[in-house]
């Protein structure tokens, strides 16, 4: 079983050097910290958010509080968790606080989950998973999810992620060369159909592998996972010591379409719901509502500037209004962020250049400034690392435009 870590102060954590600049990138196969449970796309690695976390002496030895605006599948909480810190971690996507719940929870004492009862009357009617499974793979899927009401909290995050996998594995058929977007079926004939024997013993194993690797966590901090906006963030100000996180970056990745399959598993159709798309950063929808007026910094400015002037299609209209929604969550976040912070917090953020077209997004820059207009100086320079392969080589009208090279930066802030 994964057990917690539990180090002493000073501890060097394996594959983690002590000095010298830690890549964040995570490895091709990552399993420390659980990573190989359910990989969620981006992040960095666990080993380096517990290289960072291991720096702050202070907050070690009292305890401190750790928090992650942009928490997705948990990395940073686990790693406070582990090192006997306090954590906070929010993420607007409720699958990747299922995942980030699994992977903090003690699971010493865990109720055996049990194959249901293929009598147990379960309505499929308007079911979301109808986009890409068959209604009676439907009725079976949401047989084994309802068991999980019996079984305990614990249990049935278990229960959960092993569907989120199993779903996964019977659907793959609907993913493409884009990691981050997944078809849905255009007709009745094309979802999937499969006996319940044979769906069981898919579930059955996905269960076997996330229990062998879920144990018992030996840290006594506990960790609090909430469904919550990073732009209003539900937590005290001046509470929190260290700020480890990644926002999303001007990639536009709409990570709900990404994850449609699995919030359709929790009843969420993004098709006829589009609340939750709409409103996470870096959605590629327009929202409605007009938005207050944002004063960005030299760099943010300058990159709405060169994307008005584009001459490509819709630059000056929907690429534009798309980048200035995003940077107005970004600069809306790091208000929070400023607000939540004790006056000696630290804050490390990792953010990754790209383009737009032909078009420099210069992200490290941008934070650098807006962090600034809030009171905070960079503590170092930025540590930087080439990212050697990104979502445009996979798009082929985007290769169109010549770009240079991009790098993923470590920013480490504290209040200047």
């Amino acid at each position: 079983m994964q057990e917690a870590l539990a180090l002493p102060l000073g501890a060097v954590l394996p594959g983690v050097r002590k000095a010298g600049a830690l890549s964040p990138k995570r490895p091709a196969v990552e399993t420390a910290g659980l990573a190989d449970v359910f990989p969620y796309y981006a992040g960095f690695s666990f080993d380096w958010a517990c290289h960072q976390l291991a720096l702050h002496e202070t907050e070690l030895l009292s305890g401190g509080t750790v928090l992650d605006p942009w928490n997705g599948s948990g990395t940073t909480t686990l790693a406070a968790q582990s090192l006997g810190l306090n954590a906070i971690g929010l993420d607007l996507n409720p699958v990747a606080n299922v995942i980030a719940k699994l992977r903090a929870q003690n699971y010493s004492q865990v109720a055996k989950i049990k194959r249901p009862s293929a009598g147990r009357d379960v309505s499929v009617d308007d079911d979301p998973l109808a986009a890409w499974l068959a209604g009676p793979t439907v009725r079976r899927i949401r047989q084994w999810f309802n068991a999980g009401e019996d079984v305990g909290s614990a249990a049935q995050d278990l229960l959960t992620v092993s569907l989120f996998r199993a779903i996964r594995e019977v659907t793959k058929r609907f993913e493409g060369s884009n990691p981050t977007w997944v078809k849905r079926a255009k007709e009745g004939s094309e979802t999937v159909s499969l006996a319940s024997d044979e769906l069981d013993e898919i579930v059955e194993r996905h269960i076997a592998f996330v229990s062998s690797r879920v144990g018992s966590q030996s840290s006594p901090r506990q960790v609090c996972v909430a469904t919550a906006d990073s732009r209003n963030m539900p937590v005290a100000s001046s509470s929190v010591d260290i700020i480890v996180t990644s926002p999303p970056y001007l990639t536009r990745i709409d990570y709900a379409v990404a994850y449609s399959r699995e919030l359709a598993l929790l009843g969420i159709n993004i098709s006829s719901d589009r609340s939750l798309r709409s409103g996470l950063m870096g959605t590629t929808l327009i929202r409605r509502q007009s938005e207050a007026s944002v004063s960005f910094g030299e760099a943010a400015s300058r990159l709405l500037s060169l994307i008005q002037k584009h001459d490509s299609k819709a630059s000056s209209g929907y690429y534009l209004r798309q980048a200035r929604q995003y940077l107005s969550d970004l600069a809306s976040g790091l208000d929070e962020i400023t607000r939540v912070c004790r006056n000696s917090a630290t804050v490390h953020l990792v953010v990754q250049d790209s383009f737009y077209k032909d078009i420099h997004v210069p992200l490290a820059d941008i934070c650098i400034d807006e962090a600034a207009m809030r009171g905070w100086a960079l503590k170092n320079e930025p540590e930087r690392f080439p990212v050697r392969r990104t979502l445009t080589s996979l798009n082929k009208s985007a290769q169109f435009y010549k770009k240079g090279d991009v790098a993923e930066s470590v920013l480490t802030f504290i209040r200047g």
